[in-house]
């Protein structure tokens, strides 16, 4: 059998090696140079995240040390001006120990910004200081050079640490119900009830969801707002300012605080003049009749019980400072029922009585009634439900130096 062959044949699989080999070594160097270019983003951008987050910590530590808190913000203050200097140098020092040289200009996209703010969120102003990282590397090529003049690609990474000062419990509001449900049934909530007035000074009142009005009372709050996050029912009350409906819900982690010690600290009963220190209630606590509780610099916590103070009773309490560290007491917590307890904690006040600090049932209802005294109430009530108001005059005088605050925090913004 003769075989053909077709002179113009011949040649053809060079061809096709030739265009294969050229794609195959144009694979290799989009790998080969590719992953150059990755490693090189993933080490810039783990040196702009150490040194945002360098400089976040002494902007923290400075603000903590300085006692800069969110109540007294002011951006143009000589002490938040000095944290952002000394956040500003430790980032650009972290930089350099990392191989960067960063300065105070980011208009290059080389260099450590750091910013005081705060933005209005419905429910509260925020208020923090970022510190911001750019970094702009260059990656010298091996292939890419044969289709690109300068032969070199730049990454470039941001690193944002957003610092907040140390601030109240729940944004900070004088008075907070967290039960989240509907007014319908009457779930409770927040209620102000009785005929006096309810005079809040600071923070003002919230509830994660009904807010309502029982008898002809008076909410009157100064520095502050009512807000609700489910329905509104006013009743009878009167309401000053107007409640206005509020998006987001106050979460867990606004109102949690950490778990007191307890060891050698239990207690059946407390009366007459407690020494300064953590009193742990191992039942229910009764303060009746012509009984007297004096305490100054004490936190009370109750696991499982209720608390009632009558109003017959003359009970003056007050948590303890920040500072000296009062440990296993906690700094401005008077009354703690931990999220578990499902109970009371009914105050009953009068004119000898006066409360200094945070009282925080996160499950369980709370009872205020008046004391009739401009500042008996020197405190912040949170509780699952809130019942506040009475026959007497209820003033509550809010300021968070006399409060619980969470300690200055930070993060990695983005």
């Amino acid at each position: 059998m003769n075989t053909t062959h077709h002179l113009t044949e011949k040649g053809q699989a060079i061809v096709f090696l030739v265009v294969g080999l050229v794609v195959f070594l144009g694979f290799v160097g989009l790998a080969i140079d590719g992953g150059a270019v990755y490693a090189d983003r993933r080490n810039a951008q783990n040196v702009a995240d150490a040194s945002s987050l360098a400089g976040g910590a002494t902007v923290a530590l400075y603000l903590e040390n300085n006692f800069v808190y969110y109540n007294g913000w002011n951006c143009n203050s000589a002490a938040i001006q000095e944290s952002i200097a000394a956040g500003q140098s430790a980032a650009i020092s972290r930089s350099t120990a990392n191989g960067f040289t960063l300065d105070g200009d980011s208009s290059d996209l080389n260099g450590v910004t750091v910013t005081c703010g705060e933005e209005n969120n419905d429910m509260y102003l925020d208020r923090y200081i970022d510190v911001t990282v750019d970094i702009s590397s260059t990656t010298q090529t091996s292939f890419a050079q044969l289709f690109m003049p300068e032969g070199s690609l730049t990454n470039h990474v941001s690193a944002v640490t957003r610092i907040r000062p140390r601030q109240p419990l729940a944004f900070g509001y004088a008075i907070v119900a967290l039960n989240p449900g509907s007014c319908s049934g009457h779930s409770n909530g927040l209620t102000i009830h009785g005929t006096a007035d309810i005079i809040v000074n600071g923070g003002g009142a919230y509830t994660n969801g009904c807010l309502n009005g029982d008898g002809q009372p008076v909410l009157d709050v100064t520095n502050g707002s009512i807000g609700y996050g489910g329905e509104f029912e006013p009743g009878n009350a009167v309401w000053n300012p107007t409640p206005h409906d509020v998006e987001n819900p106050i979460p867990p982690d606004l109102y949690e605080i950490p778990e007191p010690d307890c060891t050698g600290r239990w207690f059946n009963n407390l009366n007459g003049t407690l020494e300064p220190g953590l009193y742990c209630i191992n039942n229910n606590l009764m303060i009746n009749g012509k009984d007297t509780l004096i305490g100054n610099g004490v936190t009370i916590y109750v696991p499982n019980g209720y608390v009632h103070i009558d109003g017959n009773a003359t009970v003056q309490l007050s948590a303890p400072a920040a500072s000296p560290d009062p440990a296993p007491a906690i700094p401005g917590v008077l009354f703690y029922f931990p999220p578990s307890n499902h109970n009371e904690l009914s105050i009953n006040g009068n004119p000898e009585s006066y409360f200094q600090g945070t009282i925080l049932a996160a499950g369980s209802e709370v009872d205020v009634e008046g004391n009739s005294v401009i500042d008996g109430y020197r405190t912040q009530v949170i509780g699952w439900d809130v019942e506040i108001g009475g026959t007497a005059n209820t003033n509550v005088l809010f300021n968070s130096n006399n409060v619980y605050s969470k300690p200055t925090t930070l993060e990695l913004f983005r």
